[in-house]
């Protein structure tokens, strides 16, 4: 019951407030959507992990979007948070995430139709497609399990899932997204098992963007941003570790493509990121801009923008985005912030 409200009635309720009421009562000028991949194709490294937007459903949360909010640019936004020039009273920055190949394709092309900027957060091992990053192995794998498996087959799986320090209780599937970043290893000897072979479909699918289509988005005026170098959960790292993962990505970028890199999304999530990182980055001064997963809840770091997501849904955008507004309203009667 509490999940059928949450799922269908709690978005119909909070959709029927007028969005200029919602930013009347939130004082929220910019709102930050987030998409990894737009297709009408299946995609077998993504559709394990999480539902993504058609063609038809991205249209319309473009149609939605426009309708109530003017679209801004990475540097607008800089500007606006470092020299105080202002923002349209409601605006929008869209942003990407993993630089697969439809950002290119499909996205950019639609994009572009409407005159609407954005931010594309590419992981850099990934460009070129050079290796098959961790969550696409993980969907991969759970795509497979749903093809007729020996039993034995099956308990290999389980042992070695166990060895990787998952939880003997839960379901293969659900063991297989909890590996983790330091334990991935165990997605390649499950490879073998389930008889996924990552480095032909990475030959034969091509899933990430190319260099040659990264210059050709910022020839089209696109702003680039680093997602790290191989798509950690920063939770699991070391501060060295996340230091590293940040400025790699984003000199790489920088060198590869003769332009300075200023914004960097945090793969999955940014909880347990301290303070210390964003001020030891920050003070360095090449990094502007970061991005999170806090939906419309500003983070304690001013310049850690707040996004929310689009997918892993059949919500409509308007729906989605009633509820992250409903969601900061509760948080900020509660006194609480992202941190």
């Amino acid at each position: 019951m509490l999940q059928t409200f949450k799922g269908r009635w709690l978005p119909r309720i909070c959709a029927s407030l007028p969005f200029g009421v919602w930013h009347r009562i939130s004082g929220i000028s910019l709102v930050v959507p987030h998409w990894h991949v737009v297709s009408d194709l299946e995609l077998p490294h993504v559709s394990g992990l999480y539902r993504f937007r058609n063609i038809r459903e991205f249209k319309a949360d473009l149609e939605f979007l426009l309708r109530y909010y003017m679209p801004v640019t990475e540097q607008e936004v800089v500007c606006h948070l470092y020299d105080a020039h202002p923002l349209p009273r409601r605006c929008v920055l869209f942003t990407f995430d993993d630089g697969f190949r439809e950002i290119h394709d499909v996205v950019a092309p639609l994009l572009r139709a409407k005159g609407v900027p954005a931010i594309f957060f590419l992981i850099t091992s990934a460009i070129d497609n050079l290796i098959l990053c961790a969550p696409q192995k993980k969907s991969l794998l759970i795509k497979a399990l749903t093809r007729p498996q020996s039993a034995a087959t099956l308990d290999e799986a389980a042992r070695l899932l166990s060895l990787g320090g998952t939880s003997t209780s839960a379901a293969l599937a659900s063991r297989i997204r909890a590996v983790s970043y330091h334990q991935r290893h165990v997605l390649d000897d499950l490879g073998r098992v389930l008889e996924c072979d990552f480095q032909g479909y990475l030959a034969s699918q091509r899933p990430y963007l190319t260099s040659e289509q990264v210059k050709s988005l910022v020839q089209q005026g696109f702003a680039v941003g680093a997602h790290s170098v191989d798509h950690p959960v920063y939770a699991e790292l070391s501060m060295d570790e996340q230091l590293y993962q940040t400025r790699e990505s984003m000199h790489w970028l920088s060198e590869r493509f003769h332009f300075n890199c200023q914004s960097f999304a945090f793969p999955y999530r940014d909880s347990g990121v301290t303070l210390d990182f964003f001020q030891e980055m920050f003070a360095e001064g090449e990094l502007k801009l970061c991005f999170g997963t806090g939906g419309l809840i500003p983070h304690a770091f001013p310049y850690n923008l707040p996004r929310f997501s689009t997918e892993r849904t059949d919500l409509t955008a308007a729906e989605v985005l009633a509820v992250q507004f409903g969601r900061s309203l509760l948080r900020w009667k509660l006194g609480i912030r992202s941190k």
